[in-house]
């Protein structure tokens, strides 16, 4: 952290968030130890640290890494517990209120998709002197129809005008904030953060044989080349895609290649019965549902990450993947794709037209049958991880309060 970005004086930064999330949580502790920033994080609700039923992982579950420690948070009263993360769902009448009784600086808001962000954002326009900063994870790369384009444009520039910064995450991120009238000025370069700290940890101080042992856990040769799949069995991530990619790979030249798929949802079932029809269950393997305490050394047992998404704003799993120690393929509609962003085409990652199987296949092999070309891939994700980290989110919120002017020792 630079220390021209620390301020100079108490800064009190608030942030309105849906719930407890396991990669946001490192990142507001890692805010409230910066010198003269008092933080506090308003949620929405308790979803997470209490169990929750998760829809498109069909089933329900709460984080086993800490959510609470290490900054203030309360939870807004609400009138009934949220059965969904939507716009209806989600309505916290006091959120002003409570945002008044802490008088922050700034306040951070996660997100537009939630009525309470907007009484939050409509409270934070008739304070004066209280700056805004909007993170959020939108891009222009998938598909929308006209008429949501249309009323997108309307809202969004309405919505964005008094946002005084915007936290952003990458390429395709920052693209998107320029289309709807952001100026390149109110913007500030963070990350949509993961502790790489956290599983560089795990990795480094784990038993020398635990990457083997994980292979033969799921079934996975030591000397195969193994595809990773990470997320939520649903179509928009096309987990179809890796399975009949890798199924294509058999019986080719060189070393092995199987797959590990990571997860669980409601497309579940059709993916085992196509893996089943391709007879391909000896090269697609299945881990159900990884909770994040265990990730760390699940993802270090394969050797590339496939990201085979029609619509993935910004895939946390790729950062995660990269801390492991990963090659990246990703389809060309994965928002995290950019010369700047996590997946680097030709840096750490291969990139492929979404939906086309040999592509994908093709690119299997490629990094199958060149090992220095994978291992080179493999250290720039290494190298290039730091830059998702949790720090440099914090370093975008401290060049946004630097530029705000808050924090710098009062005049006279």
């Amino acid at each position: 952290m630079a220390a021209a970005l620390i301020p100079s004086r108490p800064v009190r930064f608030a942030a309105v968030v849906s719930h407890p999330i396991q990669h946001y949580a490192p990142m507001f502790r890692d805010l409230a130890a910066v010198p003269n920033l008092v933080v506090r994080v308003l949620y929405c609700c308790d979803w997470g640290v209490r169990e929750y039923a998760d829809r498109d992982f069909g089933t329900t579950l709460a984080w086993d890494v800490p959510l609470l420690d290490g900054y203030e948070s309360e939870f807004l009263p609400t009138p009934r517990r949220p059965a969904g993360i939507s716009f209806r769902e989600v309505d916290n009448p006091t959120v002003g209120e409570r945002l008044a009784a802490f008088a922050p600086d700034v306040v951070w808001l996660h997100g537009y998709g939630l009525r309470t962000l907007w009484r939050a954002r409509s409270w934070c326009v008739r304070q004066p002197r209280v700056r805004t900063v909007l993170f959020g994870d939108s891009e222009l790369l998938h598909h929308r129809s006209q008429v949501k384009r249309f009323l997108k444009r309307l809202v969004l520039r309405w919505y964005y005008r008094p946002i005084d910064g915007f936290i952003t995450i990458g390429d395709n991120n920052e693209a998107y904030y320029r289309h709807y009238g952001v100026p390149d000025a109110r913007l500030f370069r963070g990350s949509c953060p993961v502790d790489v700290s956290r599983f560089r940890k795990a990795i480094e101080t784990a038993p020398p044989d635990s990457r083997r042992a994980m292979r033969r856990r799921f079934g996975l040769e030591d000397g195969a080349v193994v595809v990773l799949f990470s997320g939520k069995f649903i179509s928009r991530k096309r987990p179809l895609d890796v399975v009949r990619a890798v199924a294509a790979c058999r019986g080719g030249p060189g070393v092995p290649v199987q797959a590990l798929l990571i997860g669980s949802g409601p497309e579940e079932a059709v993916v085992r019965a196509e893996t089943g029809r391709l007879d391909a269950a000896d090269v697609v393997r299945f881990s159900g549902f990884i909770n994040q305490a265990e990730m760390p050394l699940v993802l270090q047992a394969g050797d590339i990450m496939a990201v085979p998404s029609d619509m993935d704003p910004h895939p946390l799993v790729v950062a995660e993947a990269m801390a492991a120690g990963n090659a990246i393929i990703a389809s060309d509609r994965v928002g995290c794709v950019g010369p700047t962003d996590a997946a680097r085409p030709g840096v750490n990652a291969l990139v492929y037209p979404c939906g086309s199987v040999p592509a994908l296949a093709e690119a299997i092999r490629t990094l199958a049958g060149d090992t220095a070309l994978r291992q080179r891939l493999a250290s720039a994700s290494l190298e290039l991880v730091w830059t998702q980290d949790t720090s440099a989110c914090v370093h975008g919120v401290l060049q946004a309060i630097r530029a705000f002017g808050l924090g710098e020792p009062l005049a006279g």
